[in-house]
């Protein structure tokens, strides 16, 4: 019997700030920006918001290379050496109060360990400095585009785009921010249903993606987005594969050990239906960043199609300690319960998954099947058995009063709640039957008694 998992193999854009759910870098990885070069010339910290004729002192320089000396060693990122290095930088801003790159470094470095209070508040003070001299240095542009991945990464999606747009201004050749702002409009574009407005979305979309590799063609997170872009209305135009299989390859061959990049290459081989190699991508994306939740909710799913249930049941765990109110990840899990005969967690987990969002069906549907073909089997009593198929029947008669389902979702439903009648109306005929024969017996006169025997 097929499972209600309304969990479709989750189209996600690459996160703000990587592939983690939550802003900053995950623990562990390599893949952090480097601290801001303040000996360039042309110092990188005179691009945008016009000329910067200041000058940094060699005592300035000295204590900023050695701060950013010990963030560069890092081969791992914890609470305490993010903590260490943004001591550091702010021991440098201290003595320097007008060199804005060390204050922004406190806050990258609190931002690699997702400490997102501690970092706000270390762009924000980066964002007061203003040099002697004019302009606006990068790092505090920079500073300015992190607060909104800050926000992004809290869901306060307005806020980020504010900050993100703010960004821009303040320097327009920050890649980053433009990069940002792709991924807030291919999350639009993904709701848009009016084709119109669906194609100038996605140009412009386009755009702001060409903008940020112009200003800077190493950025793997802007080939990543956009081959996402591409793969939209692949449906109607599977050329688009194709381009963002180009698109992709470029980012893989800057950084193939890009979670979100992985993740995207696993999409892109379920559009072409090659769900050996998406399982692959995926299961690379969550080698590289463990705290990558929709990759892990991917791997559970293909998991779950291939009746692996340990591993999806472990996938699907790990997703709800990292996002304990993912609908998805709660169905999922109990599918892969009861895959694995736990029918008593499954039935748990199905209600905690309609108690966190009663409006949508999946968790009526599942439950509805786990009664009607696990439950009620499994009862030895022809009663107790009836009443499992009578609640499994509730169960679908719920799942069809829910909004956006398809014809084919309500023809299942309907068929299922046919089978429950129609064995309760068996069992019923049987405990007749049965009932009748019993009474049958009871009103027999009695046998008559042996003959005596023979002499």
């Amino acid at each position: 019997m097929r499972s209600k998992l309304i969990v479709s193999i989750l189209i996600a854009a690459a996160a703000a700030c990587g592939g983690s759910p939550k802003s900053g870098l995950t623990k562990g990885t390599k893949d952090v920006p480097p601290p801001p070069d303040i000996t360039a010339n042309p110092p990188d910290v005179a691009v945008g918001g016009g000329a910067v004729t200041r000058e940094i002192s060699a005592d300035a320089k000295g204590d900023y290379a050695k701060a950013a000396e010990f963030y560069a060693a890092q081969t791992s990122w914890s609470d305490a050496t993010c903590r260490q290095a943004a001591d550091r930088f702010a021991s440098v801003a201290r003595a320097h109060k007008t060199l804005v790159e060390a204050q922004y470094m406190v806050g990258r470095s609190y931002h690699n360990c997702n400490l997102a209070k501690e970092a706000e508040e270390a762009y924000q003070a980066a964002i007061k400095i203003r040099p002697e001299g004019g302009g606006v240095p990068i790092a505090l542009a920079a500073s300015i585009s992190n607060v909104g991945e800050l926000y992004y990464a809290a869901g306060k999606v307005d806020g980020a785009k504010q900050w993100w747009e703010k960004a821009i201004k303040a320097n327009p050749k920050l890649a980053a921010a433009y990069v940002n702002l792709a991924v807030l409009q291919l999350d639009e574009l993904r709701r848009t249903k009016d084709s119109a407005a669906w194609k100038k979305l996605e140009e412009d979309t386009r755009k702001k993606l060409s903008i940020s590799l112009a200003i800077d063609n190493e950025n793997v997170k802007a080939y990543t987005v956009y081959g996402l872009v591409y793969m939209e209305g692949f449906e109607k135009n599977r050329n688009r594969l194709d381009l963002a299989k180009l698109l992709l390859e470029e980012g893989e061959k800057r950084n193939a050990k890009y979670a979100p990049l992985q993740h995207a290459l696993g999409l892109l081989a379920l559009n072409r239906n090659n769900l050996t190699d998406a399982l692959g991508r995926f299961q690379a994306a969550v080698e590289l960043d463990g705290n990558f939740a929709k990759a892990r909710q991917n791997v559970g799913l293909i998991t779950l199609g291939t009746r692996r249930y340990d591993v999806a049941k472990e996938q699907f765990e790990k997703v709800l300690s990292l996002e304990p109110k993912n609908y998805d990840a709660m169905i999922g899990l109990g599918v892969a319960q009861r895959g694995l005969g736990d029918f008593k967690s499954a039935e748990e987990t199905y209600n905690k998954a309609k108690a966190l969002d009663g409006r949508r069906g999946e968790a009526y549907f599942n439950l509805g099947v786990l009664y009607k073909a696990f439950l009620a089997s499994k009862e030895n009593d022809l009663s107790a058995s009836q009443e499992k198929y009578r609640t499994a029947k509730k169960f679908f008669e719920e799942y069809l009063r829910k909004d956006g389902l398809t014809p084919e979702d309500k023809e299942e439903a309907q068929q299922n709640i046919k089978d429950c009648d129609k064995v309760v109306k068996q069992i019923d005929e049987f405990k007749k039957m049965e009932a009748a024969q019993k009474a049958m017996m009871e009103n027999q006169p009695p046998p008559p008694p042996p003959p005596p025997p023979s002499k």
